[in-house]
Order: structure tokens, then sequence, then C-alpha cells
């Protein structure tokens, strides 16, 4: 019993040395370590290699900005061969005559952009070099002649409709680029086919409006066919370009090749890359802290649930014990399966709890029957006793008093008859013990396999914590696939985002021009106007996106750490099944050793049941012994010597019964206190 006690102190304050460590502080600390960590290995790689994506990303931004630039060019153009074809239509009818054309020219106002324009047909030959006469907006015309020009040239060869030549000095001053653009008619009076063109001479003046700047030292520049400068700074003239990065670009506007060149000062990308250095650092540290924050909330959560399992379990263990509680289950998640479990484990022990107390009432009814029937078997004998010592007083007065001795010796034969008849009882009430034990031995082996039974189930419970931890490693390699895939997500919507920029300033860019066209310019307006719209929906639409994807990335991020502790939290309850199995197991043990001392208290049962018979044997030899002396009294002296003797026998057996008896009731004793002990056990439970 000490060294029980000594057991039950020594795990006792294992217990309160465990309940004092803080199970938060602990992971909390892990995962501000596991985070810190990997975050600064995480800047420290970013910060080593953030140059080379930098100037990537800072050419590809660059690349854009000449992409606009192109664009913004060749927008130009095409809205100006656009308002040349509409002057085309205006002065050219389908079906028209020479003379009023020659009227018309004369009339309608030149397109905005344009010095002048001309027109001509190749009917015409009045020039003096056998070409078509020309007749301009100015009012006048000229016959100095076209057949050498390189757009009638290719007119007449290719058939062109459209046609660019290298700019030239106007007569006005300034720049100018001839564009010829294609012209039919149906000569009204001969019915026939005419073919000819307007050449309009573009002012270059607009498109010095297209060179722009970017960021702080950016610079876009345009240069014509010539690689003479027509839009921003010539970046190509200056001497010292050792301190610039400088991109260049050609492309082609009509039959011309134009040249459009970007420059940004070297310094500036430096600049920009230590920002973004200090900036991932100071993100990294709120990171890092923004984590380690919701990494302990999450924790307590999660342990303020298994606190609440733990305290419902206390209670079965130092609370009122009572088993008909169960934990309450809201969800359907890995905590419910363990709640289910003990649930499972409650239902177990309540059953077999109850199946105990019927047991033990039973036993305990069956052992107040033998106290009863030893108590009275105790008294028996004692009568014997008394008998035995009057027997033995007569015996010494039977000399006085033949007569006296042979009324005694009747009395001798009718008190043996009293003591078979006890004897007998005495049989049968061992009897109704023995039938008693083996009840108790069948109550101890169900109780034996109802423990069996319940190490079979922590077993299979252990076993299905092994599979949920396996499953809840497979689970978080599946998130950290869909992690990546939500990256390469966030990576296209940032494409998107590019594009919609892009399509916003083009669409400024032909609002700006198609204001210049004036009222030819309005349908062009409209629908610059529409795609600018649009291109501010797609911005906004990418910009919820990317805020959306950033949001589930960071929710899958919180799951695969949930999940983490979800798997230490499995750990646990399986070394806890298997602390509690093995207490299964010391039950069995016990129940096994209880079952064995009630075999030995069935043999004991035997032996008294053998020494009664042996009694009952006894006493029917002294009835008979007693008839012999009452048929032959002469020989009364010779018999009540023998009598003697045989009384001394019986006085020993007597004594040896009394013992047994005694010792027998005092197990009996014994085993009742235990039975009530078990009572009183199995009473501390609610069942």
């Amino acid at each position: 019993m000490a060294e029980q006690n000594n057991e039950n102190q020594g795990t006792v304050k294992k217990a309160k040395k465990q309940r004092k460590e803080s199970l938060i502080v602990k992971y909390g600390s892990i995962a501000f370590f596991e985070i810190l960590t990997i975050i600064s290995l995480f800047l420290w790689f970013t910060t080593r290699n953030i140059k080379a994506p930098i100037k990537y990303i800072y050419d590809e931004s660059v690349e854009n900005f000449l992409d606009a630039a192109i664009d913004n060019v060749q927008s130009w153009f095409e809205n100006q061969v656009t308002v040349m074809n509409v002057f085309q239509r205006a002065v050219v009818d389908a079906t028209d005559n020479p003379e009023n054309i020659k009227k018309r020219i004369k009339t309608v106002p030149k397109p905005e952009g344009f010095e002048y324009v001309m027109v001509f047909w190749d009917t015409n030959h009045d020039a003096k070099d056998g070409g078509p006469e020309t007749f301009n907006t100015k009012g006048g015309s000229s016959v100095a002649g076209i057949l050498q020009k390189e757009y009638y040239v290719n007119h007449q060869k290719s058939n062109v409709a459209v046609w660019l030549e290298s700019p030239r000095v106007a007569a006005a001053g300034g720049f100018t680029m001839p564009l010829f653009v294609k012209s039919e008619f149906v000569d009204e009076k001969t019915g026939k086919k005419v073919s000819g063109g307007c050449v309009g001479f573009l002012e270059l003046e607009p498109i010095n409006k297209l060179g722009k700047s970017f960021y702080d030292t950016g610079r876009i520049s345009i240069y014509d066919d010539t690689n003479t400068i027509r839009a921003g700074e010539d970046i190509l003239a200056e001497e010292d370009k050792s301190h610039l990065e400088i991109y260049t670009r050609t492309f082609d506007i009509a039959n011309k090749t134009w040249t459009v060149v970007a420059s940004v000062e070297k310094n500036e990308m430096h600049i920009i890359s230590n920002q973004l250095q200090r900036l991932s650092l100071i993100g990294g540290v709120i990171i890092a802290i923004i984590l380690v924050i919701l990494e302990c909330f999450i924790i307590k959560i999660i342990l303020d649930k298994f606190t609440n399992i733990k305290k419902n379990i206390d209670d079965l263990n130092t609370g009122d014990k009572d088993l008909t509680k169960r934990l309450t289950i809201y969800h359907n998640n890995s905590i419910s399966e363990v709640k289910r479990s003990v649930n499972t484990f409650v239902n177990t022990v309540h059953e077999t709890v109850r199946d105990i107390g019927k047991a033990n009432s039973n036993l305990r009814e069956s052992f107040e029957n033998v106290k009863t029937q030893l108590d009275a078997t105790k008294s028996q004998m004692d009568n014997i006793s008394s008998e035995i010592q009057i027997a033995s007083t007569t015996l010494e007065a039977e000399d006085k008093s033949v007569t006296d001795t042979s009324a005694l010796v009747t009395q001798i034969s009718s008190n043996i008859g009293t003591l078979t008849q006890m004897i007998d009882s005495q049989v049968e009430a061992i009897t109704q013990a023995s039938a008693g034990i083996e009840q108790m031995i069948g109550n101890i082996q169900s109780i034996t396999t109802s423990v069996d039974k319940m190490a079979s189930d922590f077993t299979e419970l252990n076993a299905a914590t092994v599979e949920g931890i396996e499953k809840n490693r497979i689970v978080n390699e599946l998130l950290n696939t869909v992690l990546a895939q939500s990256k390469s997500l966030q990576d296209t919507n940032m494409v998107i985002a590019n594009i919609s920029s892009q399509t916003n300033l083009l669409s400024m860019n032909a609002m700006i021009e198609s204001a210049h066209a004036g009222e030819a310019g309005k349908g062009f307006a409209v629908v610059a106007e529409e795609i600018r719209k649009l291109a501010d929906t797609s911005a906004a639409q990418s910009k919820n996106i990317g805020e959306n994807l950033k949001l589930i990335a960071e929710n899958i991020r919180k799951v695969v750490e949930s999940a983490n502790l979800s798997k230490a939290s499995f750990e646990v309850v399986s070394d806890k099944t298997n602390n509690t199995s093995e207490l299964v197991y010391s039950i069995k043990q016990a129940t096994e050793e209880q079952s064995e001392g009630s075999m030995h208290l069935l043999e004991t049962l035997a032996k008294m049941n053998t020494i009664s018979g042996s009694v009952q044997r006894s006493s029917k030899k002294i009835g008979d012994r007693a008839l012999a002396v009452l048929d032959s009294i002469e020989g009364l002296k010779e018999s009540s010597k023998n009598m003697a003797n045989n009384f001394n026998k019986i006085v020993s057996t007597t004594e040896v019964t009394q013992e047994t008896t005694r010792n027998l009731h005092q197990l009996t004793e014994d085993m009742n206190q235990a039975v009530n002990d078990i009572s009183d056990r199995i009473d501390e439970f609610k069942v």
C-alpha cells in the first residue's frame, strides 16, 4: 500500500510538472524562429539576387515605353492617312469630271496638320514633262511636272494606295512629308474610269509632341528614315553616352523605316534597386511579426479546444465521475474525431462499470448468504462442543448409575441425530458458498473480457491516429501545390495589368489625335473613349484579382500552418492513447489476479466440504455405537471406555471443524469487505 501511495504521489508530481509547460510559448517560439529563419533566408537571397530581376523588369518597362512611342507614331500616321482619305472623298466624287475637281479643290478647306494638298489624275498631260498638271488647296496649279516623283513612279508601277516620301524643307519654313493617297473616279462625260491621287504635305511639327520622358531620367526620341531627329531630344548626337542605358527600336511607317530611341541614366536603376532592397527588408520583418502573431493565435485556439477535452476527462478522473456526460461535437474536423474517440472510450467504460456494478451486487448478495450460513454453522458447532462436554460429564458418572447412563446414552443418541442434521446443513451451506464463488469467478472473467475489448479499442484508436497523421501530411503537400499555382496566377495577373496600362495610354493618345482632326476625328474619338473605359475596367478587375489572389495565398499559408499544428496534436493524442492502453492492461492483470484468488477460495471451500463429509460419517458411526450401548447395557463399562475414546476423537474433530469455520468466517468477512470497497468505487461513477 505504501509503494502504491509513493507511485501515485510521483505521478501527481510528474503531472504538475507537465502542466507548468506553456504550449503557446513553446510552439509560438518554434514558429517565430522558423518564420524568422525562412524570411531571413528569403531576404538574403532576394537582396543578393535582386539586381538581375530589377534589370530585367527595368528593360521590360523601357521596352513598353518604346512600344508605346512606336504605337503613338503609327497611330498619328494612320490618323493622317484617314484624314487624307476623308479629304480625297470630299474632293473627288465617285462619278465626277476634272472641271468639278478643279473647282472643288479650291473651295474645300485643307485638312488640319497639312501645309497644303494637291490633286491630279492620270489622263491629264498638261505638265512640262508630259505628266499630269496638279491643282492645290491654295487655289493654284502647277505644270512643273511630277513624272520623276517617287510617289508617282510607284503609283504608276505598283498601283500603290498609300506612299510616304522623306521629309523636306517647306516653302514657308519647317519640314513636311509628302503623303500620297490613291483616288479613282468615273468621268461622267466619257464614262471611263480615271485614276489619280491626292498628295498632302504633312507638317512635322505635331510629331514633336510624341517625344516623351519617363521615370526620372528616361527620354524618348524619334528619328525619320534619314536619321533626322523628329521628336524629343537628339540622344544619338550626344558625345558621352557612357552614363546612359540606350535602347533602340526600328519600325515602319508605310514604305519608310523610322527609329525610336530610349535612354535612361544607369544610376537611376541602382537607386531603384536599393529602394526595393530596403522595402523588402522592412516588409519581411513586418510579415514575420504578423505571421508569428497569427501563429500564436491559431495555436491558442487549438489548445483551447484540447483544454476543453482535457477538462472533461479530468472530471471523470477527479471530479463528479459522471459517466453519462459526453463531449459536445460542433464541427466535422480532426478535433471532432478526437472527441468522438473519447466519447466512444467513455461509452465502453460506462458499459463496463455498469456490468461490474451488477456483477458486484450479485457477488455481495452471495457473500452475505455465505456469511449468514457460516454464522449458523459456527453456532451449531458451539452447540456440538457444549453437548460433547455434557456427554463427557455423563460418562464420568456412568459408574454411579447404569440407569442414568442408559438415559444419558439415549439422550446422546438423540443429540447425535441433531448433530447429523446440523452437519448436513453445514454441507449444504458450503455447497451454496461454492456456487457463489463460481458465479463470482464468472463475473470476473466477464470483466476480463470487457477489459480485453477495451484494449482492442485503444489499439484501433492508436492506428486511426497514425492514419490521421499520414492524411494530414498528404493535405499539407496538396496545399503547398495550390500555393505555387496561385503565385503563377499572380504573375499572369501582372501581365494583364501591364496590357491594360498600355491600352489606356493608347486610348489617351488616340483621343488627342482625334481632337486634332476636328470634326473628321469625332467618330474615332468615341472609339478611343470606349477603349479607355475598357482599359480602366480591365485595370480595376486586374487589381481586384491580384488582391484576391494574395488573400487566397495568405489563407493557404495559414491552413498549411494549421495543418502542421494539427499533425503535432495528433502525435500528442497518439502518446495519450498509448499511456491509457497501458492502464487498461494493468486493469486486466489485476482482474486476472482476482480470478486466481477466487479459485484459491473455491479450493478452500472444497476442502471444507471434504471435512464436513468426514464429520458426517463420524456422526453416523457415533449413532451406531450409541445403539450398541442401548442393546448391551451389561458391557456398559467397556462401551463407556470406547465411547470416551470416540468422544475424544469427536472433540478433536470438532475443534478442527471450529477452527476451519472461524477461518472461513474470517475469509468471508475479508471478501465481503473487498466487495464493499469495489461497490464504493463503482458508486463514485454516475452511470
